[in-house]
C-alpha cells in the first residue's frame, strides 16, 4: 500500500513572534521594526527636511540708537571693567530692550564695548572737533551721542589707514599679483549707527535738542571727515616729496628753489610812482 502524503507545517499561532530572516552576517534576526519588507517595485518615501526657522527682521536703527543711549548714559565710566563684563552687561540690556537680532547685536557690541574701553581718547577727539560754545551746554544724553558718533568715525578712519598701509606694504614687497586675498575694510570697522543720517536726525528730534546742538553735531562730523580727507592727501603727496633729482642735495628741490636761495637773489628795483 502507498504511504499517505505528510501534511505541511502548521499555521502560525496568534501572537507569535515575527518571522526570522538571515541578516547580513548570516545570523537570523527579526525584520526591521517587526514589519515585513516592502513589496517589489515600491518606491521609498523621500525624507522631509526640517524647515529652517526664518530669522526675525532687524529692528529699526532708531530703536537700536535708543537702546545704546540708555546703556551708555547709565554706564559708570568712573570705574574700570573688563571686556567680558561690558559685553555681557550690554547683551543683557539689549535682551531687555527686545533686541534679539543676531547681526544687530554683533554690530552694537562691536561699537559700544570698545567705546567704553577707550573713553579718554574719544572724549579728547570730541573736544578737539566740537565748538567751545556747544561744549559748555552739553547734557548727559548729548555727550553719549557725541561719543558714539565720534568713535564710529574715528574707528573707520583708522581702519582705512591700516588697510592702505597694508596694501602699500604688499606692493613694496612684490605681492601685488599674489593669490592672497587683498586687505579690505571689515564690516565691524565701518560706521553703523551713524551711517544713516535720517535715523540720527530722528534721535535728535526725539529728545528735542536745541538747534545749536544739531549744528555742533554736524560740524563735528564734517571736521572728522575733513581730517580723513587731509590724511589721504598727505599720504598721496608723501612719495612725491621723497623723490629727488639727480645731483640735488635735498629732497623737494624739484618743486622750486629753497627759501634761502630766494632770499639770496637780488630783488628787482621798483621805480616809485611819479
Amino acid at each position: 500500500a502507498k504511504a499517505k502524503p505528510a501534511w505541511g507545517a502548521p499555521p502560525p499561532l496568534r501572537g507569535a513572534p515575527p518571522p526570522l530572516r538571515q541578516g547580513a552576517q548570516g545570523k537570523a534576526g527579526p525584520l526591521a521594526n517587526g514589519m515585513p519588507p516592502p513589496p517589489k517595485g515600491a518606491v521609498a518615501r523621500p525624507k522631509v527636511s526640517a524647515v529652517a526657522k526664518e530669522e526675525k527682521p532687524a529692528p529699526e536703527l532708531f530703536d537700536q540708537w535708543l537702546a545704546c543711549l540708555k546703556f551708555v548714559t547709565g554706564w559708570n565710566d568712573q570705574s574700570s571693567y573688563t571686556t567680558d563684563e561690558i559685553r555681557d552687561s550690554l547683551r543683557d540690556h539689549l535682551a531687555e530692550e527686545g533686541i534679539d537680532h543676531a547681526l544687530s547685536i554683533a554690530h552694537l557690541t562691536a561699537t559700544v564695548v570698545p567705546l567704553l574701553l577707550d573713553l579718554r581718547r574719544i572724549d579728547a577727539a570730541v573736544v578737539k572737533n566740537l565748538k567751545v560754545e556747544v561744549l559748555r551746554s552739553l547734557k548727559v544724553v548729548q555727550v553719549s551721542i557725541l561719543r558714539i558718533v565720534t568713535y564710529e568715525l574715528v574707528r573707520e578712519m583708522d581702519a582705512r589707514e591700516e588697510v592702505k598701509l597694508q596694501r602699500r606694504q604688499n606692493k613694496l614687497n612684490g605681492k601685488k599679483n599674489c593669490t592672497a586675498e587683498p586687505a579690505r575694510l571689515g564690516s565691524n570697522k565701518k560706521v553703523y549707527l551713524a551711517a544713516d543720517i535720517g535715523s540720527l536726525a530722528q534721535v535728535v528730534r526725539h529728545f528735542r535738542f536745541d538747534r545749536s546742538f544739531s549744528q555742533g553735531l554736524h560740524s563735528l562730523i564734517l571736521s572728522i571727515r575733513r581730517q580723513k580727507h587731509n590724511t589721504e592727501k598727505a599720504a598721496t603727496a608723501l612719495p612725491a616729496l621723497k623723490r629727488r633729482r639727480p645731483g640735488s642735495s635735498a629732497a623737494g628741490q624739484e618743486d622750486g628753489p629753497a627759501e634761502d636761495d630766494l632770499a639770496a637773489r637780488p630783488r628787482k628795483r621798483v621805480r616809485a610812482a611819479q
